[in-house]
């Protein structure tokens, strides 16, 4: 196994001066892979067609940067795309900036929306995967996380950001085949492993803080940092958030599971530490018991009882909601309806269908829908 390390480091704005210079000091640090005469396929975070000001996205002046980055290294080619939860690929690229950033740069703005087989034999809950085609093109791929909270989740990052390599709607059918926690974080890491990236940089410059992915508050980080081991990345940047990295679910499984990490002692930080970087009021979401030992041992009906009382759910604000649709269109379990039309329209939910999987609240576009108890 090769040593873990993680660089990290400040970078206080998003002037391309100023990313370039952190991002050079970051892969001297930690190393980077050979891109030379190769081509690369570059992965942000588009959850949306959000404003960079939101921190919904990986900013666009960083996919900017390591554009630069890769080129000046020799790339022959460079390949930059995702699946937003919600919206077009290439309209969620244009609102974001990102797109103008690619084209821009010399590189290629390519959309996630065909398919290949990739097999998983590592896997503990699947076996093979379909990720984009780009994939299959693809000599070396990048994850470009930003530093966000996640309702379901509670930290999303380098490795997470990774889901986004699944096309479109085809991501929805993992969150109903896994709905427990637990299950959906093996899942995340069995795509991890199959797809095996060669490098992260985290965007932490503006961070995203309380209810993320989509709904949070953006928060001034002012680092960056990056890893050719994205669970060691993870991991300091979960730290600085001020989780416990074991209650994190894809950290807890991509730890145990001892391919990529033993220890966390075993990482170096040849740079900044991030025990003297933990931001102690940092909005994090409230990491809960698993209630599947609840769910073997009492009836069905009770257990649907107390999973509303202790499990958060999705709540839907009439006046705030503008009937887009997009939430009944990514709700895997098919429990959202929509009734009306404009102003009058209404988002109705089966709470018995409800899976807790929170991709409703993740691709709202007017934040019209909140976590909660009752």
């Amino acid at each position: 196994m090769t040593k873990p390390i993680v660089a990290i480091t400040e970078c206080r704005d998003y002037s391309t001066p100023s990313i370039l210079k952190a991002i050079e000091k970051i892969v001297d640090s930690a190393g980077f892979p050979d891109v030379k005469n190769k081509t690369v396929l570059l992965k942000p975070n588009i959850l949306s067609g959000s404003s960079p000001e939101k921190a919904v996205t990986t900013h666009p002046q960083l996919v900017r940067a390591v554009i630069r980055l890769v080129s000046a290294r020799g790339a022959s080619r460079i390949l930059v795309g995702d699946s937003p939860g919600v919206g077009s690929p290439d309209m969620a690229g244009k609102k974001s900036g990102i797109k103008a950033a690619v084209l821009e740069e010399g590189a290629e703005w390519t959309l996630f929306t065909e398919s290949i087989r990739l097999l998983a034999p590592e896997g503990k809950k699947q076996n093979q995967f379909y990720p984009a085609k780009q994939l299959e093109e693809a000599d070396v791929l990048i994850s470009l996380p930003k530093m966000k909270t996640h309702e379901m989740m509670y930290y999303t990052g380098a490795i997470k950001n990774l889901f986004g390599m699944i096309p479109g709607l085809k991501k929805s059918r993992f969150h109903l085949n896994y709905p427990q926690k637990e299950d959906f974080a093996a899942l995340i890491v069995d795509l991890f492993q199959a797809l095996k990236p060669s490098y992260a940089i985290m965007d932490g410059i503006s961070a995203m803080e309380g209810s993320g992915p989509g709904s949070g508050t953006p928060i001034d980080v002012g680092l960056l940092m990056g890893s050719a081991n994205l669970l060691a990345l993870d991991w300091a940047t979960a730290t600085i958030m001020g989780y416990d990295c074991m209650k994190i679910p894809i950290l807890k499984d991509a730890l145990e599971r001892g391919a990529w990490l033993e220890r966390p002692d075993e990482i170096t930080y040849p740079l900044l530490d991030p025990e003297d970087l933990i931001i102690n009021d940092y909005e994090r979401v409230k990491i809960l018991k698993d209630t599947g030992f609840i769910k073997k041992i009492v009836p069905q009906r009770v257990y649907g009882f107390i999973r509303d009382l202790y499990v958060p759910r999705p709540f839907f604000s009439s006046k705030k909601c503008i009937g887009c649709g997009e939430c009944v269109r990514i709700c895997p379990a098919r429990a959202l309806t929509l009734k009306g039309k404009g102003k009058e329209a209404r988002v109705l939910i089966d709470y018995k269908l409800c899976i807790r999987c929170y991709c409703c609240h993740e691709v709202c576009p007017v934040e019209a829908i909140r976590i909660g108890r009752l």
